[in-house]
């Protein structure tokens, strides 16, 4: 019940004010076959080599019986249907973490952001065959390398349903961002996970944590403005110096 009424409540919401999700491609879906290089939008860092079974991530398809990379190994997946506050569609595909030895695998973008709260978040499906491994893993998001939302794979997660997780973090300066998704694993064989719908949304909820200024930060139009008259009352000043003594 208390489901039925959340989803409800998100969809009476949704006509009030359109919400955009900062995260391109937040859905990982693919232009043409899925595969380790169909992540479209997204970068890549700390990617496994694929030697053995630590396999790099990889986009899947929903109900698909393919084995990796283009499925769960053979374990059909049902469509992402999560009660989320992402804004975006369930589509056709899933991004699928599967490294047995993967030490901060990430996908990651840089979002730019201005001064405020913001919900981020994605959903996660744990397929049977993955959660039946002995070792434990866990995936999170990011914002330059600080934990928003995460989950812990264990032996007591339950497998074969979608669910969601997010955080709000605070922004306290605009610049371009690096929001990312990290998935860790701690031997082989280990648990897995598909995610799907990854966002990054404003939002007036009080924050989980505070985020530093970014190193990444890019000037403002009127901070641009500012600097190069700056440098050109500078320049003229120095004009003015070198007729003087001359």
């Amino acid at each position: 019940m208390f489901r039925a009424f959340l989803a409800a409540s998100l969809l009476a919401a949704s006509p009030a004010a359109a919400v955009t999700n900062l995260i391109i491609n937040g859905s990982f879906e693919a232009a043409g076959a899925p595969g380790v290089n169909s992540f479209h939008g997204w970068s890549k860092r700390n990617t496994p080599a694929g030697g053995g079974s630590n396999t790099p991530a990889s986009v899947i398809g929903y109900n698909s019986g393919a084995s990796y990379p283009n499925g769960a190994f053979g374990e059909a997946v049902a469509p992402d249907n999560a009660i989320s506050a992402s804004p975006d569609a369930v589509g056709n595909f899933g991004a699928y973490f599967v490294g047995d030895q993967s030490v901060n695998e990430t996908l990651f973008q840089l979002t730019r952001l201005t001064p405020g709260n913001y919900r981020v978040g994605f959903s996660f499906y744990l397929p049977a065959n993955g959660l039946a491994n002995p070792n434990n893993a866990s995936l999170q998001v990011t914002i330059l390398g600080i934990p928003v939302a995460f989950t812990n794979i264990t032996a007591q997660s339950t497998g074969r349903n979608w669910f969601y997780a997010s955080g709000v973090g605070q922004i306290v300066r605009t610049g371009f961002y690096e929001t990312a998704l990290v998935y860790n694993s701690n031997g082989s064989p280990a648990k897995d996970i598909v995610i799907d719908r990854a966002f990054a949304i404003f939002t007036t909820d009080p924050a989980d944590v505070v985020i530093p200024p970014s190193p990444l930060g890019v000037p403002e139009p009127a901070s641009w403005l500012m600097l190069i008259s700056g440098f050109g009352l500078v320049g003229a000043a120095l004009r003015r110096r070198r007729v003087a003594a001359v």
